[in-house]
């Protein structure tokens, strides 16, 4: 029924919606929607009666849009409510328990938090009381409460009234409420607008972003405005004023800056599943198998101690640097590599709260606070130095510090003297991770921070089935159109399209490169990545012309050319290819890859003899001639001398290498061809049972054998011969 509403609204069919909409509340029971919808109904059929008496009133297309975006609003609220009402789990408890008991009004929460905040820093105070660590414990565990029933609040509540607005935007003027706290309430407000759109709170979002505001604060804003917008883009149209209020964004200074950056970080989360397969299936286990390799403290030796040993250790060891390099690498551009490390610590009672997902890590919070009493006395722990550094999310600081807790003394002792050897020898990869992390604006920091939280909250909470998981959508902002305004200029958007071509994401790169090509003058640069997004696209035709443009640009660049040329061969244009390879001949003469490329295209194009002359100069030229060989052999198969083909196609199956790397099935087949054309039968069929034998299924071999049917009839093997040749195998 709720469906049905909706759809009755977006066509504009008011009073049938209204109507429903009685029903629907009559059905869920909803009764404390029943007196706004009268209100509004009312209201409607006046405006009916007086619109069919040819009645003037300019202020009825504004009327008709304030009921058309409140029916909306009361069909979100009832099914929420009702949903709510018939279901079991995390948010219907929450909901119910607060209806059935009323929560604080946030005046009330507001005057506990900034009280709480007071006695807190009183207690910080050496006042030589020795009761006074409890007293600190508890004032935190109240103060915990407190922000978790803010959450709670925030969350739970289907929309606010302007009373609620009003006392919400208090806590953002407070002086004595910290930011961590408002940034708890931030993310529970967040939580709510994705399930159900309210102007308030959304409101409350904008305000929240102000440039001189705590970054904790204003990144959390922004995140959530971003994300708000993202899905709930059709609701946001039915209120200009909020559209206005957001495009004065793009007035403040920092807004597209950090926006470009939020969505940056939520292009990576698109790879936080592939790095953490990668880590389950490939790194991980490739480190326990070559464990032995590695000494106590898990430093990998010296490769110079390796030279009595297996040499293809080393090898293996630079697998593993790689890896890790790579991992560093993608650490220092934002993506979320702790992902899979952390997912199996997240069943602690301390993570059964939804608002714990979203703490700003306090080494104070009571479930950890005993791990950090060493350092009021200034000693610094291991532990500490760990939970200071930038590169963890707060959630997976909580994870690391519970799980220490959880350990026995005397394993615990032991884990973190583990950790400080481990210290002492960390590696210069780490370090430059751990640097570079340091060295990043604040705001970028927090913004990494929260976005990896709000991931681990979407796939790892145990009640996650009930939320919307934001991070299945490609979360592309820059196609949401409120949000086009903070992206729209030139660097903004090829910055994002070089973070999409960078991770293989070519469609969406392209259609970003096709746009800066429409907006602004385009450059070589940008259309060579537009024809290789199309290449890789096999959109070949497309790639060509943007090849061309970019030739166009900075003409004779080798890299555009011999891209050009590729996609010219896949199109069958052997003579336009054969002039790209012509222009990078001139500049590149010993490139002997395009020198086949070349004769390749000579080939197909059935002139053997020049096709040859290139072959023959690679074979020449090249330590490793076999491809050209297998050329020399074709060509010579093309143009009847078998004896030549076959003995070239010999050379090829008895290299030094082709023991090791194997022969390919193509060449034994090819063999077979050349023997099948000089109608020696019985040694065609052993070089076809070879190749056979490469071949998967039967069908695979018939399906290549017929592929080369017109080569073989051009070499007048009849039809009936090529039938046979698999029914003789």
């Amino acid at each position: 029924m709720y469906e049905q509403i909706i759809e009755l609204l977006d066509q504009h069919r008011l009073k049938e919606a209204l109507i429903q909409l009685q029903a629907f509340i009559t059905n869920t029971k909803s009764w404390e929607m029943q007196a706004d919808l009268e209100n509004i109904s009312m209201t409607y059929n006046y405006m009916l009666e007086y619109a069919s008496q040819g009645m003037d009133d300019p202020t009825r297309e504004n009327l008709y849009q304030s009921i058309r975006r409140k029916t909306y609003e009361i069909a979100d609220t009832v099914n929420y409510i009702g949903n709510c009402q018939k279901k079991t789990g995390y948010l219907a408890g929450t909901y119910n328990r607060l209806t059935q008991n009323p929560p604080h009004r946030f005046q009330e929460i507001k005057i506990t938090l900034e009280t709480l905040s007071e006695d807190m820093a009183l207690a910080q105070l050496p006042m030589g009381d020795e009761t006074q660590p409890d007293t600190r414990k508890e004032l935190y565990r109240r103060h915990e409460q407190a922000v978790d029933d803010l959450f709670d609040k925030a969350w739970a509540s289907p929309r606010w009234t302007e009373e609620d607005f009003r006392q919400a935007g208090e806590f953002l003027t407070s002086l004595l409420i910290p930011a961590s706290d408002i940034a708890v309430m931030l993310s529970a407000v967040t939580l709510s607008l994705l399930q159900v759109f309210d102007q308030h709170k959304f409101r409350f979002l904008l305000n929240a972003y102000q440039p001189d505001a705590d970054p904790l604060v204003t990144q959390r804003a922004l995140t959530g405005i971003a994300l708000v917008v993202y899905y709930q883009e059709e609701r946001l149209r039915l209120y200009p004023d909020l559209l206005a209020a957001l495009s004065l964004l793009n007035e403040t200074g920092n807004a597209a800056k950090d926006l470009l950056h939020i969505q940056t970080l939520l292009l990576l989360s698109r790879e936080t599943e592939k790095i953490g397969k990668r880590m389950r299936e490939e790194i991980i286990p490739q480190m326990i198998r070559k464990s032995g390799m590695l000494n106590q403290d898990m430093k990998i030796i010296d490769l110079e101690d390796l030279e009595d040993k297996n040499p293809e250790w080393t090898k293996d060891l630079k697998q593993i640097e790689n890896s890790i390099r790579e991992l560093g690498e993608l650490q220092m551009e934002g993506a979320d590599t702790y992902m899979s490390t952390f997912a199996q610590l997240k069943n602690y009672p301390f993570f059964r709260q939804a608002a714990h997902w979203f703490y700003p890590f306090d080494k104070q919070a009571p479930e950890i606070a005993e791990l950090f009493q060493n350092e009021k006395n200034g000693n610094v722990s291991m532990a500490g130095l760990i939970m200071d550094s930038p590169i963890f999310c707060n959630s997976d600081k909580y994870s690391f510090c519970l799980t220490l807790f959880n350990l026995p003394p005397n394993q615990r002792d032991y884990l973190v003297a583990s950790i400080n050897a481990a210290s002492e020898n960390q590696s210069k990869e780490m370090q430059a991770i751990t640097e570079a992390a340091k060295e990043t604006p604040t705001s970028k920091t927090i913004s990494r921070q929260y976005i990896h939280d709000l991931y681990r909250f979407c796939k790892l909470w145990p009640y996650k089935n009930e939320m919307t998981d934001i991070f299945k959508n490609k979360l592309d902002l820059w196609n949401c159109l409120p949000l086009k305004p903070l992206f729209d200029n030139p660097e903004t958007l090829k910055r994002i399209a070089d973070q999409l071509f960078a991770k293989d994401y070519m469609e969406e790169a392209a259609a970003l490169y096709q746009r800066l090509n429409q907006e602004e003058k385009p450059t070589a640069e940008v259309m060579q990545k537009l024809g290789f997004c199309f290449q890789k696209m096999k959109n070949y035709e497309e790639a060509i012309k943007a090849y061309n443009q970019a030739d166009l640009i900075k003409p004779d660049h080798i890299w555009t050319l011999k891209h050009l040329a590729q996609c010219y061969k896949r199109t069958r244009q052997y003579q336009q290819a054969l002039e790209c390879y012509d222009k990078v001949k001139e500049m590149q003469p010993d490139d002997l890859n395009l020198l086949l490329q070349m004769g390749q295209c000579l080939a197909t194009m059935r002139q053997y003899d020049k096709a040859l002359a290139y072959f023959f100069k690679v074979e020449y030229l090249d330590k490793t001639p076999l491809n050209a060989q297998r050329a020399i052999g074709w060509c010579y198969f093309m143009t009847g001398k078998y004896g030549d083909a076959l003995r070239f196609y010999k050379m090829v199956t008895h290299a030094d290498d082709a023991g090791t790397s194997g022969i390919p099935m193509a060449d034994w087949l090819n063999m077979g061809h050349i023997c099948l054309a000089m109608k020696n039968i019985p040694e065609a069929l052993v070089y076809y049972r070879n190749a056979a034998a490469l071949c998967k299924t039967h069908e695979e071999f018939i399906k290549a054998l017929t592929s080369d049917k017109e080569a073989l009839l051009e070499q007048g093997v009849s039809k009936l011969f090529i039938h046979l040749i698999p029914d003789m195998l």
